[in-house]
């Protein structure tokens, strides 16, 4: 293993499951604002409803090529890119586990109070046809929460912005299982959690959820479908 991957995968456990490639010097020595992301992920993620209401989020990751580099010469040991079996578990247990300290970079908010999740599931780590690596997991709720009386958003990000994370312009959040309810996001930026060192606005999604009536539209609120996005 090169020394550069080594010292990696040492700050991937200790901060944020980065892979940093190059400079370690400037980053230790001097933390602008220049010197941030190293790693960008495209995120979406899908709300999972039982009862109507939110229980679990499902969340894509997509890394950018250059991590994707490092991760598939230290994880796909059989070089058929793609990772099964026991290079699946290598990767959670090397480079995803550590984010349970990180809340998985996802933070879903309850009347702008942050909720903890009770656990990640289902992780699949795997290689794209353009060799970019993917996760797909679950993040479980340990209390249900109610997307018409409480006001719910998500926003991904790393605090320290190591990480860029950045949803994706197609399809970034998504509803599964909302029966009797019609939901819709709307995104803007989040200038009351700004991140790293107060230069950085992440941006957030605002649930919205309204109550069907009988001939299936809703009560009240936006279209489904209908959001703003911050460019």
């Amino acid at each position: 293993m090169s020394t550069h991957l080594s010292i990696a995968l040492a700050t991937l456990r200790k901060r944020t499951a980065m892979i940093l490639v190059a400079g370690m010097t400037m980053l230790a020595t001097a933390p602008s604002a220049f010197a941030h992301p190293h790693v960008w992920i495209d995120a979406n993620a899908e709300f999972v409803f039982e009862n109507d209401k939110i229980t679990a989020i499902r969340v894509r990751w997509l890394f950018d090529d250059l991590f994707s580099m490092t991760m598939i010469d230290e994880f796909d040991k059989n070089h058929d890119t793609r990772f099964f079996d026991e290079e699946n578990t290598a990767v959670h247990d090397n480079a995803f586990a550590a984010l349970s300290e990180f809340s998985w970079l996802t933070h879903l908010r309850k009347d702008e109070e942050l909720v903890s999740f009770a656990g990640a599931t289902d992780f699949v780590a795997d290689i794209t046809d353009d060799r970019r690596v993917s996760y797909d997991f679950k993040l479980m709720l340990e209390t249900p929460l109610d997307p018409i009386k409480d006001a719910i958003s998500l926003s991904v990000y790393d605090a320290e912005y190591y990480i860029d994370v950045a949803y994706t312009q197609v399809d970034p959040v998504l509803f599964a299982g909302a029966k009797n309810l019609s939901c819709h996001f709307e995104m803007s930026e989040d200038e009351k959690n700004r991140i790293y060192f107060d230069l950085v606005a992440p941006i957030r999604a605002d649930v919205v959820c309204a109550a069907k009536v009988a001939d299936g539209s809703s009560s009240g609120g936006l279209a489904p479908g209908d959001f703003v996005l911050v460019e």
